[in-house]
């Protein structure tokens, strides 16, 4: 029989990682945003978007889209069923909780087949750096298509961090309080960069694989600074304050 599940998580705890490392695994599918609000990203389906034209890239988005939004239960339903050990999608916390998604999320819930990666980040300052990067000129990862090169520095407004934080928190318990009946696996976004083949070799466990490579590589490499008055053009504030100081000396990636 084979395992479904879905990756769920905050922005930038390292979804995309887990995404493409294990499409990199044999008899893994795992697609990407189906439920974003206004386009399908990533699904599997064997289409080359660099081979195909830009009329059929524009083309296939909007089936996709429409499909989806003909019947969204029955989209994930067909998305879920590949002929692959396991089969899966990501989705993020605010996405989940979207009214939008209210019968996909209670459709998903009442399926007690169907395994969920719930990511988390320890280091929410970092978290939310990685985030006004990506806002400001792209990814800090390998897959970020040249963008990853630019050497970006961002100004991090402490209140507005503090906002942030709270809005994550909150949502992260509300997927909590879902998940509490549900067959989950937390994973932290430090162990998943830090340690990715062992932690890898947990979710292939967790999702029935019968084969998992000894080492599992990862399908990006981060490039961001790890030092982060590389990063961050008010560094100094930050160390001073007394809500960031301990985020900021933090060794966690």
């Amino acid at each position: 029989m084979s395992t479904r599940f879905v990756i769920v998580g905050a922005a930038r705890t390292g979804s995309t990682l887990l995404v493409r490392t294990l499409n990199s695994l044999q008899g893994v599918c795992c697609h990407g945003e189906l439920l974003s609000l206004d386009k399908v990203w990533g699904y599997q389906d064997n289409f080359d978007p660099v081979a195909a034209s830009q009329s059929e890239r524009d083309e296939r988005a909007a089936r996709l889209l429409r499909e989806r939004t003909q019947d969204p239960v029955d989209f994930i339903r067909r998305a879920l069923s590949t002929p692959y050990t396991a089969t899966g999608f990501k989705v993020l916390n605010h996405i989940l909780l979207h009214p939008r998604w209210i019968e996909v999320k209670a459709s998903l819930l009442a399926n007690p087949d169907i395994k969920f990666i719930h990511l988390s980040r320890r280091n929410n300052l970092r978290r939310y750096i990685s985030e006004q990067i990506l806002h400001s000129g792209g990814a800090n990862h390998s897959g970020a298509g040249g963008k990853s090169d630019v050497s970006l520095k961002v100004r991090i407004d402490i209140d507005a961090f503090l906002e942030d934080c709270a809005a994550v928190e909150a949502s992260a318990s509300a997927i909590g309080a879902l998940l509490l009946h549900q067959d989950t696996l937390d994973i932290s976004y430090e162990e998943l960069s830090c340690a990715t083949a062992t932690t890898l070799a947990r979710v292939c466990e967790f999702l029935g694989l019968d084969s998992v490579p000894a080492q599992i590589k990862p399908a990006l490499q981060k490039v961001g600074a790890v030092d982060l008055r590389d990063s961050v053009s008010n560094y100094q504030e930050l160390l001073e304050h007394p809500a960031t100081r301990e985020l900021v000396v933090s060794t966690d990636a």
